[in-house]
């Protein structure tokens, strides 16, 4: 039995994750425990659990008296997260560069293809594409072999894909794989100077972001 209801609380987080990356839930949205375990079947205490697992990822909030919130981003908490993505990935960058193996190149290579291809079908999602944006350079993240910034990265990028996906609907998706071609090609090659280099240019800068969210 607590097999099963291990499996449960991990479902039940990973759907409400879900709901909330998607936008289904919207930041700042109240979460009623008793109507989530109704619509999920499963017992309150199950989903106050997951609720509580997704808090220490930064999705939830619990306030005193008033209950379960989504997350909202203020504009210090999107200078905050943007900083802090760019010291992450542009430091992992490099790593990945000096630490890829044979099998890493590979794996890096399949998802920046698979992401370009992607990036010419017709009616692109931002969904999709955000997806396979953040995969690929989650990807990078673990090549890094660092845990401590694997862990952190989560954490900062599923409030950033809940961000992007609810803003940037006029953003040209097209190009969104070829654009990584650089920092693909500087891990692959060993070049950890210019890994960390391509990783900052490859990040929407916090001014754009600060535009979107005014």
């Amino acid at each position: 039995m607590k097999i099963n209801k291990q499996s449960l609380e991990e479902q039940a987080t990973d759907f409400i994750r879900d709901m909330i990356i998607s936008g289904k839930l919207v930041m700042g949205e109240k979460i009623v425990e008793s109507t989530l375990s109704k619509d999920l079947e499963l017992s309150r205490s199950t989903v106050r659990m997951a609720l509580n697992s997704l808090s220490h990822e930064g999705l939830v909030v619990q306030q005193p008296y008033v209950g379960w919130h989504v997350f909202t981003l203020s504009e210090d908490d999107l200078w905050e997260l943007y900083n802090l993505r760019v010291a992450i990935e542009s430091q992992a960058s490099v790593m990945a560069a000096e630490k890829a193996t044979a099998e890493d190149k590979d794996e890096l290579r399949q998802i920046y293809h698979d992401f370009c291809e992607l990036c010419k079908t017709d009616n692109l999602d931002i969904i999709d594409v955000c997806e396979k944006d953040f995969e690929l350079h989650r990807k990078v993240v673990e090549i890094s072999k660092s845990p401590k910034f694997i862990k952190i990265y989560e954490q900062i990028s599923n409030q950033l894909k809940s961000y992007i996906k609810l803003t940037h609907h006029d953003y040209d998706l097209s190009q969104s794989g070829e654009s990584h071609g650089g920092l693909v090609n500087a891990i692959i090659d060993g070049d950890a100077e210019r890994a960390g280099s391509e990783s900052k240019l490859n990040i929407t800068t916090f001014t754009d972001i600060r535009s979107k969210h005014a």
